[in-house]
């Protein structure tokens, strides 16, 4: 006797049950992609912490500076833009990443540990250079001002922000315009300033001077409101240091 085979409706009945398993599977899968997204990138910050400490040790315990000035172009922390560069317009700019502060002790893998994967390329984005560029972004204070990592005070070390996910509205260079703000990387943070990204699930990744990497939120109604969707805002002042104290 011949094998019977599925009838159009049990076909569809089929169809159905595949339909709202994966209805129910979704969410659960993209909340673990989400949470294996978040965890990539605190490894991320860990190694660029080792990278960090590891400068500090050759220069004897001072930050980078944020920028330096030369002839042939700017010597960002992040690469070197040559003075050409800007020229050729937004999205189509050169960086040398081989010239990164933190390049020699990342060397290969600076490419991709300067990349959370959870930045949000695929939504309104604005590319600055031909290539992605560094999320994170170093706390300002520290690396204005140079300043030596031995003389902030021992208790302070535990809360004084070093890098945190990153990324700033812009509003004010095309495509961007203030009818159409789109998100971009940004390379440092501050107090109380809109370069905080929260972009795992409403928390940003945070290093902190003590090298331990933690996913804080945001401040109360800190977020940009010109694309507030983007979740960009600034860290808690009660919880995290950006100006720590020296001494004992």
């Amino acid at each position: 006797m011949g094998r019977r085979g599925l009838t159009l409706i049990e076909l569809l009945v089929v169809v159905a049950i595949l339909g709202v398993l994966a209805a129910l599977l979704m969410p659960a899968m993209a909340a673990a992609f989400a949470v294996a997204d978040e965890t990539v990138c605190a490894s991320n910050l860990r190694q660029v912490g080792l990278a960090t400490q590891m400068y500090l040790k050759d220069n004897g315990g001072r930050f980078f500076p944020l920028r330096t000035s030369l002839p042939d172009g700017v010597l960002w922390y992040y690469g070197f833009e040559a003075s050409d560069s800007p020229a050729r317009g937004e999205g189509n700019r050169i960086l040398d990443r081989s010239r990164a502060r933190l390049y020699p002790y990342l060397g290969e893998s600076y490419a991709s540990v300067e990349i959370c994967p959870s930045f949000p390329y695929d939504g309104p984005y604005k590319p600055k250079y031909r290539e992605k560029w560094w999320t994170y972004g170093v706390n300002y204070e520290l690396s204005s001002g140079e300043r030596n990592v031995g003389e902030i005070r021992p208790r302070d070390l535990g809360r004084t922000v070093v890098f945190a996910d990153a990324a700033q509205v812009n509003t004010f260079q095309a495509p961007a315009s203030p009818a159409r703000p789109l998100v971009e990387e940004w390379f440092y943070v501050q107090a109380a300033a809109r370069f905080v990204q929260f972009r795992h699930g409403g928390r940003a990744n945070v290093l902190f001077a003590d090298w331990h990497v933690e996913a804080l939120e945001a401040a109360a109604g800190s977020y940009d409101p010109r694309l507030p969707t983007a979740q960009i805002g600034w860290l808690d002042p009660s919880s995290v240091l950006f100006r720590p104290q020296v001494g004992r």
